[in-house]
C-alpha cells in the first residue's frame, strides 16, 4: 500500500515535469521550422535598406532627434544610471517570469518546503518587477524626451498609447499590477502570466524595426521565454541553496534537466535573430553590438560548461557544488549587463551612404551606394549620353579595395532599372542600372572603376574613389 502511496504522490510531479519538457520541445520545432521556412535572401535583404536611425528609439516614436551633440562626451554619469535601471529591469523580469513559469514545475502540496519557499519570494519578486517596469519606463520616457520640444504629459500618453513602444510598456505596467492577483491562482494562470509578460517585452526591441517582423518577434519571444526558464530557475536554485541545502539538491535535478534544452533554444533563436538584423555576419566584428553579443556568447558557452559540471554532480547524487552556483550566477549577472546594453544599441553602424555625381560634356553619371558599409550593398547608377549616341551598349562596374590591392576585385551585376529621377538634363538620354545586392568584404578605401562603351564602340573609363566605413 506504502508503495502504491508513493507511486500516486510521484505522478503529478512527473506530469507536471513532462509538461514543461513538452511545452520547450514544441518551443524548439517552432524554431527549426522558422529556420527552414526563411530564406537565406530574407536574412541578408531584409536591412540592406535600413541604416542605424532605424533602431533609434527617437525615431520609433516619431521624434526627429539627433544624439549627435552627445556622440563626443563618452558614458556620463546619467547614461551609466540609465543602464543600470535597464539591468535592474531585466534582473527583475527574469526572477519574476521565470519563477512563474517554474511555478508549475513544483509540487503543490502546501506542506512542501519549496512551495513554501516559492510563495514567499513570488511576492518579493512581483514588487520588484512592479518598482523595476515603472521606473525604467519613467527613465525611458524622459530619455526619448530628452532635447525635445514637447515635453507635456500628452506628449507621454502620446508615447504610451500611439506608438508600438509605448503600448509595450503600458501591457508591461498593467501586466506587473495584474501580477499580484496570481497569487492565490491555480500555477497554469502564473504560467500563462509569465508567457504574456514575455510576449509584452517581444513588442520592444531591435526586431520590432524590421521591416517585416513577424518572424522576428517570435524568435524574440521564444528567446526571452527560455532566459526567463534557465535565469529564473538558476535563481531559484540560488535561493534555494540559502534557504535550504537539500531543497536545492531536489530542485536542480529538475532545472538541469530543463537548463541544457532552453539553452539550446536559446542559441537556435538567437542566431535567427542575429541573422535577421544583421545584413551580414561581418558585422559582428565591425559594431560594438556585434562585439558584446560575441561576448555574451562565449559568457552562455562557460555557462553550459558550469551547467555541464553541475549536472555531473546531480547526476552522482551529489548536492550542488555552492562554488560552480555562485559561478553561474555571476556569469548570468554579467549576461543580463550586457544584454541591458546592446539591446538598446543600434546593430547597424551609423555609416553615410555614398554619392556621387559628376558633370561632363559628353558624359553624366551619377553612383550611389546603401548603406554603405561592409557586407551586402545596393548600388545604383544613373547615366547620361548624348541623344545621338542613346542608351549606352554595355556598362561594367569593378569595385577594388585600396587596402587589400591584391584581392581581386568586385564586380556589381548590374540589371536595367526604371527609376525616374529628379535630373534631367536637354541633349541627353537617362539610363539607369542597379544592383541589389553587392557584398563588400571589408571596410576601408575602396576605388569604383565604371567602364561606359557607347553604340559607336568608344569606351570611357571613370574612377570614383569613396570610404565605407
Amino acid at each position: 500500500m506504502s508503495t502504491i502511496q508513493t507511486f500516486m504522490e510521484k505522478r503529478p510531479s512527473a506530469r507536471r515535469k513532462n509538461n514543461l519538457v513538452i511545452s520547450m520541445l514544441a518551443l524548439l520545432l517552432l524554431v527549426i521550422g522558422s529556420l527552414l521556412l526563411t530564406s537565406q535572401h530574407a536574412f541578408a535583404e531584409s536591412l540592406i535598406s535600413m541604416d542605424a536611425p532605424s533602431f533609434d528609439p527617437h525615431e520609433q516614436v516619431g521624434h526627429q532627434h539627433s544624439t549627435d551633440a552627445h556622440a563626443e562626451e563618452g558614458i556620463t554619469v546619467q547614461q551609466a544610471l540609465f543602464f543600470t535601471v535597464r539591468a535592474i529591469y531585466y534582473f527583475a523580469f527574469m526572477l519574476a517570469a521565470g519563477m512563474m513559469l517554474w511555478s508549475i514545475a513544483i509540487p503543490e502540496d502546501s506542506n512542501n518546503v519549496q512551495r513554501k519557499l516559492v510563495n514567499k519570494w513570488e511576492v518579493y519578486s512581483l514588487r520588484g518587477l512592479l518598482l523595476a517596469v515603472l521606473l525604467f519606463v519613467f527613465v525611458h520616457i524622459s530619455q526619448l524626451l530628452k532635447g525635445y520640444e514637447d515635453s507635456s504629459p500628452n506628449e507621454w500618453l502620446r508615447i504610451l498609447t500611439e506608438t508600438a513602444t509605448g503600448q509595450s510598456w503600458l501591457a508591461l505596467i498593467v501586466l506587473s499590477l495584474l501580477g499580484f492577483t496570481l497569487l492565490r491562482l491555480p500555477n497554469s494562470f502564473k504560467m500563462i502570466w509569465a508567457l504574456l509578460l514575455a510576449a509584452a517585452e517581444s513588442f520592444n526591441g531591435h526586431v520590432n524595426a524590421l521591416p517585416s517582423n513577424t518572424l522576428a518577434i517570435v524568435l524574440d519571444f521564444i528567446h526571452l521565454v527560455c532566459s526567463a526558464l534557465w535565469a529564473g530557475g538558476l535563481l531559484l536554485l540560488l535561493m534555494f541553496w540559502r534557504a535550504d541545502r537539500k531543497e536545492a539538491g531536489r530542485f536542480a535535478e529538475r532545472f538541469m534537466r530543463a537548463a541544457w534544452l532552453s539553452i539550446l533554444l536559446l542559441t537556435a533563436s538567437g542566431t535567427l535573430m542575429a541573422a535577421l538584423l544583421l545584413p551580414s555576419w561581418r558585422y559582428l566584428f565591425y559594431t560594438g553590438w556585434g562585439a558584446m553579443l560575441l561576448a555574451k556568447a562565449a559568457l552562455v558557452l562557460l555557462i553550459a560548461c558550469a551547467g555541464f559540471l553541475l549536472r555531473m554532480r546531480v547526476k552522482q547524487q551529489k548536492l550542488p557544488s555552492g562554488k560552480l552556483l555562485k559561478w553561474d550566477g555571476l556569469m548570468m549577472a554579467a549576461v543580463l549587463v550586457l544584454v541591458s546594453i546592446f539591446t538598446y544599441v543600434s546593430p547597424i553602424p551609423d555609416s553615410e551612404p555614398f554619392s556621387y555625381h559628376k558633370m561632363g560634356e559628353k558624359l553624366h553619371y551619377t553612383m550611389k551606394i546603401t548603406p554603405n558599409g561592409p557586407g551586402p550593398n545596393r548600388i545604383t547608377l544613373k547615366i547620361w549620353l548624348p541623344e545621338q549616341l542613346g542608351a549606352p551598349a554595355s556598362v561594367r562596374l569593378l569595385l577594388r579595395s585600396v587596402d587589400h590591392p591584391k584581392d581581386k576585385p568586385i564586380e556589381a551585376p548590374l540589371q536595367s532599372d526604371s527609376d525616374e529621377g529628379d535630373l534631367a538634363f536637354p541633349g541627353f538620354t537617362e539610363t539607369d542600372y542597379e544592383s541589389s545586392r553587392v557584398d563588400l568584404p571589408t571596410r576601408g578605401a575602396w576605388e569604383a572603376e565604371l567602364f561606359i562603351k557607347d553604340k559607336s564602340g568608344a569606351e570611357t573609363r571613370q574612377l570614383i574613389e569613396f570610404r565605407n566605413d
